[in-house]
């Protein structure tokens, strides 16, 4: 038997296709990176297609702000270890000069 209703994947090609009259009014950098941020939404294609939500574009920002979410969770993450070694190797002079 035949889907009544689109797979995920195709149906965000075509949400990404309903977007193409504002992609070209963007800067040449601009749409490069929105080109990388729809293609980060595919990362997520099996959770979406689960989630049974009738509106693509919901899914395809969910997406994206999930990947950002780690992304800067694991920026904070780097950033609290490199100040974390910085404090212990200051401290440690401080007691050799102390």
């Amino acid at each position: 038997m035949g889907r009544t209703i689109p797979s995920f994947r195709l149906a965000c090609m075509a949400e990404e296709l309903r977007w193409r009259k504002f992609r070209s009014r963007l800067s040449k950098d601009d749409r490069k990176k929105f080109d990388e941020m729809f293609s980060t939404s595919r990362l997520y294609n099996s959770a979406c297609a689960n989630s049974a939500r009738p509106i693509v574009l919901e899914c395809v920002i969910m997406s994206i702000i999930l990947n950002d979410f780690k992304r800067l969770t694991e920026l904070m993450k780097k950033n609290r270890n490199r100040n974390r070694n910085r404090n212990t190797v200051a401290d440690s002079h401080c007691k050799e000069t102390g």
